[in-house]
């Protein structure tokens, strides 16, 4: 009979220095690059006539939009669950296509609603188009990009 040995590997203390390095990094960019990608489109929206984000400065402007992000993104979630229990998603174009509207017109309320109880961020009827379609286009990204790394994984575990 081998017995086989249980022996630990040897990391040295620049090895765990440099795997926390790499995480930490990685955690920050998924946390920071798609707010930093919402800040752009939402300045470059607010240099228009018809959206203005009332703020003294950029760290101001920073904290209005993130509000702003955060509760989009909670409520676009739950939102986003009671659509898909409701409608039992099926994986054909016409359930997607239904759940797109919905959500299309979901935002355009959001954006409304916020706009009118927020006097942080005001907007004209168009900036409120504008700022739901950015918002759409966000949704729809998650589902590309959802169903590229879903192929992506089967080729990866087909090999």
């Amino acid at each position: 009979m081998i017995k086989k040995e249980k022996g630990r590997n040897k990391y040295s203390v620049s090895d765990h220095i440099f795997a926390i390095t790499v995480v930490s990094f990685m955690c920050l960019a998924i946390i920071s690059l798609p707010f930093l990608l919402f800040y752009s489109v939402m300045h470059l929206i607010s240099l228009t006539t018809d959206v203005r984000i009332n703020s003294f400065g950029t760290f101001s402007s920073i904290k209005i939009i993130l509000k702003f992000f955060i509760t989009t993104l909670v409520i676009t979630g739950v939102v986003d669950t009671i659509f898909s229990i409701i409608l039992n998603r099926s994986k054909r174009i016409l359930g997607f296509l239904s759940e797109a509207l919905l959500m299309l017109a979901f935002f355009y309320f959001y954006v409304l609603i916020y706009s009118l109880m927020s006097n942080e961020i005001v907007m004209t009827d168009k900036g409120r188009l504008y700022v739901s379609l950015f918002l759409f286009l966000m949704y729809l990204s998650i589902h590309v990009v959802y169903i590229g790394s879903k192929r992506l994984y089967e080729l990866i575990v087909k090999k």
